[in-house]
């Protein structure tokens, strides 16, 4: 099995990117994506597998996404607070499912990236990765 930290690696490489991207077009994805995957990587999160879905933080058990690989359930979704206001900040919202169950509420709603990454960490604390 391969190690999960290069996986992390590539994403921070690559995260400057997608965040000029962002703020080239004015998205309505925050671009905040280096923020968050250098803080994710600097915790206990590292003994994931990374990948994103569109605007969020996911995590796996393994790199093989299609055969051993179990996605967790507990993400963050990263957006704006109010993507029309002029002083719009980029919120964090800490979800234990994926897909969002809009009937409930985030486990967390945030603009301090190191609580969402904190309490992902809690939340997936029982988790274990694939060996």
């Amino acid at each position: 099995m391969t190690e999960p930290a290069p996986a992390w690696d590539v994403r921070i490489r690559h995260a400057p990117k997608t965040d000029n991207h962002c703020r080239s077009i004015n998205s309505w994805v925050p671009p905040v994506v280096e923020l968050l995957w250098r803080t994710a990587r600097a915790s206990t999160l590292v003994r994931f597998f990374p990948f994103s879905s569109h605007n969020s933080l996911r995590l796996a058990t393994s790199s093989d996404f299609f055969a051993t690989a179990e996605t967790l359930g507990p993400c963050i979704v990263y957006c704006y607070d109010d993507y029309k206001a002029p002083d719009r900040r980029p919120e964090y919202w800490v979800w234990d499912v994926w897909p969002q169950d809009r009937s409930r509420e985030p486990v967390l709603r945030t603009y301090d990236v190191t609580a969402a990454v904190r309490e992902l960490e809690r939340l997936t604390a029982d988790f274990t990765p694939a060996a």
